[in-house]
């Protein structure tokens, strides 16, 4: 899906990547909820090398 300045975006169910291009700013605001708040993260092993990369 397209968004556009000011667009509110809610996902309900998988994956809620984001980006913008080099020049561009971008605010994100994850909201976790439940009774146990822990992040589960794991990157996609294709890119993976640009986390430990930038380590």
């Amino acid at each position: 899906m397209a968004v556009a300045d000011g667009d509110v975006v809610f996902v309900p169910r998988g994956h809620d990547s984001c980006g913008a291009p080099y020049g561009f700013e971008m605010n994100y605001l994850n909201v976790m909820a439940g009774p146990l708040r822990k992040w589960r993260v794991v990157p996609a092993p294709e890119v993976a090398w640009i986390i430990e990369r930038d380590a």
